[in-house]
């Protein structure tokens, strides 16, 4: 009878223990997810974007491939970044035919997978980013464009995800976000208005697949993702269309935005036939981001037409400035800094209350086959700022001002 008492005693004893253990873990996770301002189904887009533009300093990400990112973290010549950069091909998240499946590096079974995927832009494997750089945020960008993907694409598109056709990849989207310690910047459709994203042009189309996947993981209780809604805020899109839209037209709404996010290339108050500049185009999302109260991140950037090595400029595209890659000419750091980082970093000072997160894209264009001879997508050339040792030292001081940036 005692052994059998003693032996209740303990069981209830171990209940109790365990149930302990499992409660302060809860708590800890909960804290935890709190703290990353993530998409907790419980706190609002509203409560995270205040969060977000009462941070002081400023993120500065690297991009946008492994391997650019890698070469600048192992320069050992700057302050290590607080988020780096990454993209993901919706609609190759189950693909076999897809290496890291859709750029994801979680097979078909949901175990990782070491192998990369390169479109042409340079290796991607975004679950390998994560535990190489856990401390870092990941800037995401999901392509959920119709047509142009360049591994596989099925049929429906936008319209099928707003009916949940494509549920299980987001699942899967799901799963890896949970799986991860990072917190993660999701660009859903990424540069919206960008005439080369085939789809997005239908707005109702894409603001209901946005306000799906959003609403999806949510339901899975994803708490480490923040929605960032990004234009292209493209000169250079404005010509090849003849007409500038109105961005407010792909506006999912303030429930379904954390970040409002802007792409930044070519110089910034260059004119072509009369249509806004890059600082133009730029103002309007920062300042439609000022009155819905959001912080803003310039996702991408990158010195269209500058060799970083070879130190040189050359045409970016016919409609802007001649054949691409053509009129190649010396330039000297100072006069690139000048031309175009200057006026880049002024605007980031200028509006330091609302843009709140930039991400460079440290790549070297030219090696990549998407953006190689005969430069049919333009000429990108080489924004790797280790490069050249003038050039680091202009970088180097910029970026370690620790009282402006919050770098590692």
């Amino acid at each position: 009878m005692a052994k059998s008492v003693r032996h209740l005693f303990l069981c209830l004893l171990l209940w109790f223990v365990s149930l302990s253990i499992a409660a302060c873990g809860g708590a800890e996770v909960k804290q935890k997810s709190d703290s990353l301002s993530g998409a907790d189904n419980n706190v609002s887009s509203d409560h995270l974007s205040k969060q977000a533009l009462a941070q002081e300093k400023v993120k500065l990400f690297i991009g946008q491939d492994l391997n650019s990112i890698r070469h600048y973290a192992k320069s050992g010549q700057f302050p290590q970044p607080s988020g780096v950069t990454t993209y993901l091909s919706f609609y190759n998240l189950l693909s076999s035919n897809s290496p890291a499946y859709g750029g994801l590096g979680l097979d078909s079974r949901g175990y990782p997978t070491n192998k990369s995927v390169d479109w042409g832009a340079g290796p991607l494997n975004a679950l390998a980013l994560a535990k190489e750089y856990p401390k870092a945020i990941l800037n995401i960008g999901l392509n959920i464009a119709e047509g142009n993907q360049s591994i596989s694409w099925a049929e429906g598109g936008l319209a099928a995800i707003s009916q949940g056709k494509y549920n299980r990849e987001i699942n899967k989207l799901a799963n890896f976000f949970k799986s991860i310690s990072n917190l993660v910047y999701l660009r859903i459709g990424y540069e919206f208005d960008g005439v080369w994203n085939k789809g997005y042009e239908n707005t109702h189309n894409y603001i209901n697949a946005y306000q799906h996947i959003v609403d999806k993981l949510r339901e899975k209780q994803v708490r480490n993702v923040a929605f960032v809604w990004q234009g292209s805020a493209s000169p250079i899109d404005d010509i090849l269309e003849s007409k500038h839209e109105d961005i407010a037209a792909w506006y999912p709404g303030d429930n379904y935005v954390d970040w409002v996010g802007l792409s930044w290339f070519v110089a910034a108050d260059k004119s072509i036939k009369g249509k806004y500049t890059q600082r133009q185009l730029a103002t309007e999302l920062v300042e439609f981001a000022r009155l819905k109260k959001k912080p803003a991140i310039i996702a991408e950037a990158s010195p269209q037409g500058y060799d970083l090595t070879a130190m040189t400029q050359s045409n970016i595209s016919p409609v802007w400035d001649g054949v691409a890659g053509d009129n190649v000419r010396p330039v000297t750091a100072a006069k690139i800094w000048q031309q175009w980082y200057t006026p880049f970093f002024k605007f980031i000072r200028d509006n330091r209350e609302v843009i709140k997160a930039v991400s460079y894209i440290n790549a070297d264009w030219n090696s990549q086959d998407l953006w190689d001879v005969p430069f049919s997508n333009g000429y990108w050339g080489d924004s790797r700022v280790q490069m050249n040792p003038e050039f680091s030292k202009l970088w180097s001081r910029e970026v370690s001002d620790r009282a402006f940036w919050l770098v590692q």
